[in-house]
């Protein structure tokens, strides 16, 4: 990180600048954070709003029904499912030009490469550990609408005791007391009301100015001005002056439902920083910077310029769209809350009266003095009163909660065609082919029309932001180094490296596409050997054909024409092999034929040997003929000649 310093004017401005847009959002956002996030957790977790109801009596039934909590989880397992079942769990793709087979084959090993160690590093525990990041990602996403996690570069060194040399009588660490535990990118779970932004912006990207809220203590800002992140003197302007000495409204109430006391003690300070994202302009040039701000104190801990490549905001967002506008969507909290009351209240009216079905009315006579006013009935017990003194009523019809079941049934159905999540996807075979080799594809297109629907809608926004996430993962590990990674999991760190400096220079990317039969991959497994068949088949017939172009025998304007046909077949099995997601350089499979250049057969005009002349009395011969037995000469009009001609003529022609 390079500090910047732009004069004290304008560090004063943006200092106040940064300030100002903090305060802004803030109270933009205040019942945002404060109420309608609190609430949206509430309802996605079930919980009543009323710990204990009084009506229609004390603690009747305050049960909810869990539409919102079952239709996030369903939706969440269903993205995980096809983002993790599936190796590798990201896909990259060559956007160049290759110059021939070889270079191809190269860009795909270093594509399958990088996809090879995404795939590692994603599932590692000590690496990035995604599987857990992206669970609570899109459980947060699914609940309120919109979820945030940040990437942020880490590096941690530690001593590492590796034993006790007894001749120095001294203690032995690895690498003279220094080791890097681990050193690349690191993907965080914000919450919601930790990340402010212009809610009115479409994007991060688009935003003024994006921030994200952290809760430090006294040795997490001693940590950072170790390392070099804080400066040093503005540290110590704030350490005396905490925001609070101890946890927050939300963790407080956080941490109370957890059963865990929310003392108050110094050790237990925290100060407010605000890590800022924003653009500035000095002079004609527009800079992106990185701010950590103590607003409190109107402090700037430190100001850098963005080292993320290509200037990218760090935070990623997903949300679910839903035809919304603006930074948040709208989440199963907020669209299934009316449903989730509703289907809560019939369930408790159902528990209620068929209490009361059962139980009914009891009444006693008031005169009997043997009744204490405590007294309590229960299944079996003994009354001391006469007869007629005690009478049972029974209350209702047993033939409601029939009918309230039903009810609430149809309660759970019409929430669930609101909320999008419906049945499991119904499998279906992919492309097949028939006994005389045709290839029919209506099994793929079965598997594309399940895909209309609105649950692969709200799986599509999960699977973009997871795309997004793992580009800006692969830019930072390609900006920090791998520092011998890859080698670690058994792969080329020399040619991981020449994929990763591809990837920086935008040469290979990752294709962001929707839930289709292609994420399949028993469907790939069964198109690929498909393929196969078709690749045999098609050598074949290229094999023959360039055999029969080498026929010196064959006419010039024959060869010519397989020649074309030739390079037309192989074009269209290269898109083939496009189409059917093999490879994006298809090169690499399918080659391209390259004809030699033809041979001049005619020698040059001055070399040709002269033509032989006809001696002149053939000339004259035919000349004669010519004139004594047609009418027409070459080129001619046709006609009969002057005489018959024939011996039998006489002279003077025919009647003479």
């Amino acid at each position: 990180m390079r500090s910047t310093s732009f004069g004290s004017s304008v560090d004063a401005d943006i200092c106040k600048w940064v300030c100002e847009q903090i305060e802004v959002r803030q109270k933009q956002l205040e019942n945002r954070h404060k109420h309608k996030v609190p609430e949206w957790r509430r309802i996605a977790s079930g919980k009543p709003l009323e710990e204990n109801k009084s009506f229609p009596w004390e603690n009747c039934s305050n049960l909810v029904h869990p539409i919102v909590g079952e239709s996030s989880d369903e939706l969440a397992a269903r993205v995980l499912e096809l983002v993790w079942a599936i190796s590798p769990i990201i896909r990259y793709a060559y956007l160049t030009k290759t110059k021939d087979q070889a270079e191809a084959h190269r860009n795909t090993m270093k594509a399958r490469l990088l996809q090879q160690f995404i795939d590692y590093v994603a599932y590692e525990p000590s690496e990035l550990d995604l599987y857990r990041v992206e669970n609570l990602w899109f459980h947060d996403s699914a609940d309120i609408g919109t979820a945030w996690v940040c990437v942020a570069p880490e590096k941690r060194v530690e001593a590492i005791y590796v034993g006790y040399d007894s001749d120095s009588k001294s203690a032995r660490f690895a690498e003279d007391g220094k080791s890097t535990l681990y050193e690349g990118p690191k993907v965080l779970n914000l919450r919601d009301e930790d990340v402010g932004y212009d809610p009115d912006a479409n994007t991060p990207e688009d935003s003024v100015i994006m921030y994200r809220h952290c809760s430090l203590s006294r040795r997490d800002l001693q940590e950072r001005v170790f390392k070099g992140h804080y400066k040093k003197s503005e540290v110590e302007k704030i350490l005396n002056k905490p925001d609070r000495y101890g946890p927050g409204e939300v963790r407080k109430r956080e941490n109370a439902k957890k059963g865990i006391a929310a003392n108050e003690d110094r050790i237990l300070a925290e100060w407010d920083i605000f890590e800022c994202y924003f653009y500035w302009y000095v002079g004609k040039r527009k800079y992106r910077l990185i701010a950590w701000f103590h607003k409190d104190t109107k402090t700037m801990l430190n100001q850098v310029f963005n080292f993320i490549p290509e200037n990218q905001i760090p935070i990623v967002r997903t949300r679910l769209t839903l035809g919304e506008s603006g930074m948040n969507g709208r989440g199963f909290a907020d669209i299934g809350s009316y449903f989730q009351d509703e289907i809560s209240t019939a369930k408790n009216m159902r528990n209620d009266a068929t209490l009361m079905m059962m139980l009914g009315i009891n009444t006693i006579s008031p005169q009997n003095r043997n009744i204490d006013k405590n007294m309590k009935i229960f299944p079996g017990v003994a009354l001391p009163m006469n007869k007629d003194e005690f009478m049972h009523h029974n209350v209702g019809s047993a033939d409601a909660g029939q009918l309230s079941m039903a009810n609430e049934q149809a309660m759970i159905q019409q929430a669930r065609e609101r909320l999008g999540v419906g049945p499991p996807v119904g499998g279906a075979g992919a492309g097949t082919a028939n006994k005389k080799g045709q290839f029919g594809s209506m099994g793929t297109m079965a598997v594309l029309q399940e895909s209309n629907s609105r649950n692969n809608h709200r799986t599509s926004d999960f699977r973009h932001s997871h795309v997004k996430l793992l580009g800006l993962v692969t830019g930072m590990y390609g900006a920090m180094g791998l520092g011998g990674k890859g080698s670690l999991f058994g792969l080329d760190d020399k040619l991981l490296d020449e994929a990763l400096s591809d990837f920086l220079e935008r040469k290979v990317r990752n294709p962001i596409r929707a839930a289709t039969a292609s994420a399949n991959r028993e469907v790939t497994k069964q198109n690929e050997l498909l393929l196969n068949q078709a690749l045999d088949g098609y050598v074949k017939a290229m094999s023959s054909a360039i055999q029969a172009t080498q026929n010196e025998q064959l006419p010039a304007f024959y060869k010519k024409w397989l020649k074309e046909q030739t390079l037309g077949k192989m074009h269209l099995f290269q898109q083939i092999v496009l189409d059917f997601q093999l490879s994006d350089s298809p090169e690499e499979f399918v080659p391209n034929i390259e004809f030699p250049e033809e041979k001049q057969n005619a020698a040059p005009q001055a070399q040709r040997p002269q033509q032989q002349q006809p001696p002149a009395g053939l000339a004259q011969v035919a000349e004669l003929i010519r004139q004594r037995t047609s009418g027409a000469v070459p080129g001619g009009a046709p006609r009969l000649p002057a005489t018959g001609g024939g011996p039998d003529t006489p002279p003077g022609g025919v009647g003479a």
